[in-house]
């Protein structure tokens, strides 16, 4: 029989948590660190989910973009970015709030012909002295912070899709319901109306805040009614910044509940049933100094990519292997990278804190808490080609940059 989750050591369920990573990374220190937070996160999910009744099993499905995440409670909560975390069927009423959607995604908008910086700079300046509502919402301009930003390319043909000439990226997100303005925020660090909802649970590896039942089933609608907003939102931008002169080729979110028990971190859902996808095309982006590429999504993984991950033996151990066939998983980025850490060394806790050891250039060692404050970069071109190798999805145009704007 079965030992339960619930009386196992500390050590015992990280192990086991480290078992429900299922990772398509390029494996270098970054990713690693991902997959070494990621066992903290697991664990308190499927002890909270064996106390409610839930089957234990709660799993990573990481893209090759697998990385860390820069925001300091959903890290310090035990989770990564990159993937998408699953825990249920989609159906059952339990919502883990420390992964934190917030509903980012990137618009593809087509034009015909180039729009000098000097006009866009403008008409930006434009739209960020007016008070733009949406739904009685006021619009906050978030297009220069983060890696959040407005980016014009020229196109290159790789399939038979007609696309425009030119096209331009916007990329953000839906700060304006984060916090209780608008009544319940959907960030449970920043709305107390959320927190008083929430079920605090503390396990031996830290506190979750979780939903049950209907207060899951409000939550949820909450973040399809934030998906919306996000995308019209984008929208309106892109016609204070473009005019009449554009055409939308797509406009994809990437980091969002998907249902009760899915979230995407970081990742594009390629199931064009989704409710949160428009079309089968999304974007990839890497460096400011790289292209850019269009893909066409498939529904993924494949048994041979399961197979020759070494995927399957646990997949079946723990029956996810469905989860697995249907991820539908697509990096929207290159992820963050810190070049110098080669490797994760060791964790060391003190006071319900983490501390990651790491080996570095030159034989150092570097300790860190949080990776928000350590200097990154961003990956290349790896990204394209473990895609492609994993076969998530093809590539259908090259986006060679003109210029990026962050104002």
């Amino acid at each position: 029989m079965a030992k339960l989750v619930q009386s196992l050591t500390k050590l015992e369920l990280l192990n086991r948590a480290s078992q429900f990573i299922f990772s398509t990374g390029l494996n270098d220190g970054t990713s690693e660190l991902c997959r070494i937070n990621m066992k903290y996160g697991l664990a308190q999910m499927h002890l909270i989910q064996e106390k409610y009744g839930f089957e234990p099993n709660a799993i990573f499905i990481s893209t090759p973009d697998e990385t860390i995440s820069r925001n300091s409670f959903r890290w310090n909560s035990g989770f990564g970015y990159g993937g998408k975390i699953v825990w249920g069927t989609g159906k059952e009423k339990i919502i883990f709030l420390n992964t934190k959607p917030n509903q980012c995604g990137i618009l593809v908008g087509g034009l015909n012909k180039i729009i000098d910086p000097l006009t866009i700079i403008k008409r930006i300046n434009e739209t960020k002295e007016n008070e733009i509502y949406h739904n009685d919402i006021l619009l906050d301009w978030d297009y220069g912070i983060s890696n959040h930003f407005i980016s014009l390319f020229k196109t290159k043909y790789l399939s038979d899709i007609e696309f425009p000439p030119y096209i331009f990226l916007i990329h953000g997100s839906a700060p304006e319901l984060r916090g209780d303005k608008y009544g319940m925020g959907i960030y449970i660090d920043k709305s107390k109306n959320l927190k008083n909802v929430a079920l605090k649970e503390s396990t031996i590896l830290g506190d979750q805040y979780i939903l049950l039942n209907k207060e899951a089933d409000r939550y949820l609608e909450l973040n399809n009614k934030a998906l919306d907003f996000s995308r019209d939102k984008r929208e309106i931008i892109a016609k204070q910044l473009f005019k009449d002169e554009y055409k939308i080729i797509c406009n994809q979110h990437h980091q969002f509940l998907n249902n009760l028990n899915t979230i995407y971190l970081g990742s594009s859902c390629t199931n064009i049933e989704s409710r949160a996808v428009e079309s089968n095309i999304f974007p990839i982006v890497l460096r400011s100094d790289l292209p850019a590429y269009l893909f066409e999504g498939k529904k993924n993984l494949s048994i041979t990519t399961i197979k020759n991950q070494d995927f399957i033996e646990r997949a079946e151990k723990f029956n996810v292997l469905d989860k697995l066939q249907n991820a539908n998983i697509l990096p929207h980025g290159a992820g963050y990278s810190f070049p110098d850490i080669k490797k994760v060394l060791d964790v060391i806790e003190y006071k319900n804190q983490r501390y990651f050891v790491l080996s570095c250039d030159h034989n150092i060692k570097k300790i860190i808490r949080e990776p928000n404050n350590v200097q990154f970069e961003y990956r290349g071109r790896d990204i394209i080609l473990k895609t492609l190798q994993l076969d998530l999805g093809g590539i259908i145009a090259k986006l060679n940059p003109i210029f990026s704007l962050k104002l």
